[in-house]
Order: structure tokens, then C-alpha cells, then sequence
């Protein structure tokens, strides 16, 4: 009896294999791209921005001129994978809110550059880790 299920089974597996649409092929960790206009993208984005102008020696803010490319990867949570290219404000590191900070206009006192960065997000814990930056001028 045990020989009449097993091609009923074999067989039900293939049905089911054909009969379900593909659905999008995806490589269990592999590296896909990322909608910079996604919510999720963009608090990515902002916390990449913020821990650069942390971590650099500028008196000025940089903020975002645009995401050149984003990918994400699933792992034990997501590894995202950004280049950004990013501009000197007239802002302080004094000052909090970006978003209102005018890019310098002062050829002589612009300064672009564009970085690659990793940023570690585990949601479930909120946590988020930059893992990993360079940058070099525009």
C-alpha cells in the first residue's frame, strides 16, 4: 500500500508545482534592489545621513542629495546597501532639523561627496547598526 501513495504524493506535488503561479524567484540572502522612495528605504537613508554627520569632523551638516542605488539583503534581519551623494549645508551640527538646511551655494565652500554604506536593521529588536561606510568626493 505504501508504493500506491507514493506516486499519488509524487504526483499531487507536481500538480500543485504547475498549477500554483511563479511567484517571484527570490535567493534566500541574496542582495535585491530596494525602492529608495520606501518608507522603510528612507528611515534607512536618514539614519545613514545622520551617523555620517556624527561621525565626520565637518561643522557643517550634509544631507542627502539623492540615493544613487539601494538594495537590501534578508538575513537575521536586513543588511540594506546604499550610495548616496551628499552635500554641505549652511547648517551647524548645533542645528537638528535638516530638512530645512539650504545646501551651500559658495563654490569654494561646497563639498559633495558620495558614500557607499551597509546599515544593519533588526526590526523586532529596533535595532539599527551602520556596519560598514566610505566615502570619497563628488
Amino acid at each position: 500500500m505504501a508504493s500506491l501513495l507514493s506516486p499519488s504524493l509524487a504526483l499531487l506535488a507536481a500538480l500543485a508545482l504547475a498549477v500554483i503561479p511563479a511567484a517571484k524567484q527570490v535567493a534566500l540572502g541574496g542582495v535585491e534592489p530596494a525602492d529608495p522612495k520606501d518608507k522603510e528605504v528612507q528611515k534607512v537613508v536618514n539614519f545613514a545621513v545622520k551617523t555620517y554627520n556624527d561621525m565626520n569632523n565637518d561643522l557643517n551638516l550634509s544631507r542627502s542629495i539623492r540615493v544613487m542605488s539601494a538594495s537590501q539583503q534578508v538575513v537575521a534581519g536586513k543588511n540594506f546597501y546604499l550610495k548616496i551623494e551628499l552635500g554641505r549645508t549652511t547648517c551647524t551640527k548645533a542645528q537638528s532639523d535638516l530638512s530645512d538646511c539650504p545646501f551651500i551655494e559658495q563654490a569654494d565652500q561646497q563639498k559633495r561627496v558620495i558614500c557607499n554604506f551597509q546599515i544593519y536593521v533588526v526590526p523586532w529588536l529596533k535595532k539599527m547598526s551602520m556596519t560598514n561606510f566610505n566615502c570619497y568626493n563628488a
